[in-house]
């Protein structure tokens, strides 16, 4: 591995080498909007470290074009052809066509070995259909646009990997995110078309296993921990503006604006500890960094407001991507130095490159404890330890740290805070899919308390983040597992 280049949009300054001959032909896929996701940024940085080792590389993402200037142009795009990337419309409800053009084009002329990605219905359809001289819409609307029903999905699925399972010649690698149990039963037949399985967190790699007897390869996210590192006196350029570090006490959630980050019980959680301090807005900032348009999300403006804390958010707190609002990958380090202390009361997540970013830049961080919170703030080596996967359902026993709405001793950890969680609820009304943990206002209010009363814990704290994100998640670290794999991946192909 090339250790002089570094990954993300710094590379852009970099002359890369054509690829290696005898090398495979890799074609990583993200089905989130590209690099403003968290998912999109590691399938990019993923995609720059297998291209440096040498390998072909052809990435497909999908994002709306009013994200692409911040994004664009990255090393893949100045490279000859052997290595390129594409970009393919956002998927909005109710848009007919997903790419269905481009895309089967895009796998026919690129004839990947090994296709590698967080693959959505749409984007398998196309893959399976790609080996046909028509092209279809995508699985999740019908001929008219309309909405598919989950059933009429999973019918639908099911049959794109029966036929994937007929003789297609690439072998097919998927990262999954685990984020939630008990797991969709409608998994099982689609895990056991996949060649290569690989859990993004110890967690998915444990529920896969006790689930589905599925062992997935264990390869977490990484961070860039060169750009995102603690920054003396950080600002961002945000709507002409340029935002310095306030002198107040700054708690910060950087995520996806969806009803499973828990938006709400964040603010209520801060709207407890001001009014317990008796704080006024130049004693302590709420920074929310999401997009308040997004149709999946909380109208968290209009909570803030219901809950007296309004005049305590601190910009961007309404940004939106769509107007063009959004931060480049600098600007975001920036933003994580802004912050005393990174909340996530995530209902579940797969991962949580947030946080890990946060962790990168030296912030403590306050996450719920369930799916992968435990293994980023306690755990000291994921990769070797069991992660407690704890009862659900409100069942609580005797061994976990959970059905609870306050913090105990053991909660307070090294690099940050546990939230417990007392209640749950499903993610659909038919309970086809995991249920999501939900910590309390007072767990949150008590783990800002912690860290606004104890300066020296916030700064050992920070310290301690930094120096687990670096060890076990750099791109240094990630990169070279993948690089690995592949390498691994390259000599099974051959036999």
């Amino acid at each position: 591995m090339n250790t002089e280049t570094t990954v993300g949009r710094r590379d852009i300054e970099l002359k890369w080498e054509h690829p290696k001959k005898g090398k495979l032909r890799i074609m990583p896929i993200s089905d989130s909007p590209w690099a403003p996701t968290g998912f999109g940024t590691n399938t990019k940085n993923l995609s720059c470290v297998l291209h440096n080792e040498g390998h072909h590389i052809g990435f497909a993402g999908c994002q709306n074009p009013a994200h692409a200037k911040w994004w664009t142009p990255w090393p893949l795009g100045q490279t000859e052809k052997e290595s390129y990337f594409e970009l393919l419309p956002l998927m909005h409800p109710g848009q007919e066509k997903f790419g269905e053009k481009s895309f089967p084009t895009w796998v026919k002329n690129f004839k990947p070995d090994l296709i590698l990605g967080h693959l959505d219905f749409q984007m398998f359809k196309h893959i399976t259909d790609s080996k046909a001289p028509t092209h279809v819409q995508f699985p999740l609307v019908n001929e008219k646009g309309d909405l598919l029903s989950r059933t009429e999905r999973v019918k639908l699925l099911n049959k794109a990997y029966k036929d994937y399972a007929k003789g297609t010649p690439w072998k097919l690698g998927v990262i999954i995110p685990y984020d939630g149990e008990p797991s969709m039963p409608s998994w099982k037949l689609q895990l056991n078309q996949i060649d290569y399985p690989i859990a993004m967190s110890r967690y998915g790699q444990q529920g896969l296993l006790k689930d589905f007897d599925v062992e997935a390869t264990y390869i977490p996210h990484g961070v860039d921990t060169n750009l995102f590192k603690p920054i003396l006196n950080p600002t961002y350029e945000f709507n002409g503006k340029t935002i310095t570090r306030p002198k107040s006490f700054v708690v910060g959630c950087v995520a996806r604006n969806q009803h499973r980050k828990n938006i709400p019980r964040l603010i209520k959680g801060f709207a407890q500890f001001v009014k317990e301090h008796n704080l006024s807005p130049d004693d302590a900032k709420l920074l929310l960094h999401m997009d308040w348009s997004d149709y999946m999300g909380w109208k968290f403006p209009e909570f803030a407001a219901q809950y007296g804390v309004a005049e305590y958010l601190m910009e961007p707190t309404m940004g939106t991507l769509d107007t063009g609002q959004a931060l480049t990958e600098e600007g975001m380090a920036n933003l994580y130095n802004m912050m005393d202390v990174f909340v996530l009361p995530t209902a579940g997540e797969g991962f949580g490159i947030p946080t890990l970013e946060a962790m990168s830049c030296g912030v403590p961080i306050c996450v719920t404890n369930y799916t992968t919170g435990w293994e980023l703030v306690k755990s000291d080596d994921p990769e070797k330890e069991d992660i407690p996967m704890y009862p659900l359902g409100g069942h609580h026993n005797d061994a976990s740290p959970n059905g609870r709405d306050h913090l105990e001793e053991e909660d307070i950890c090294e690099r940050g805070i546990l939230l417990p969680y007392k209640d749950m609820w499903w993610d659909t009304p038919q309970r086809a899919a995991p249920q999501r943990a939900i910590c309390s206002e007072n767990a949150i209010s008590q783990a800002l308390t912690h860290y606004y009363k104890d300066i020296s814990a916030k700064l050992n704290a920070g310290k301690a983040a930094r120096k687990h994100a670096v060890k076990h998640y750099s791109w240094e670290v990630i990169g070279q597992k993948w690089i690995d794999w592949a390498e691994k991946v390259t000599e099974e192909i051959k036999k």
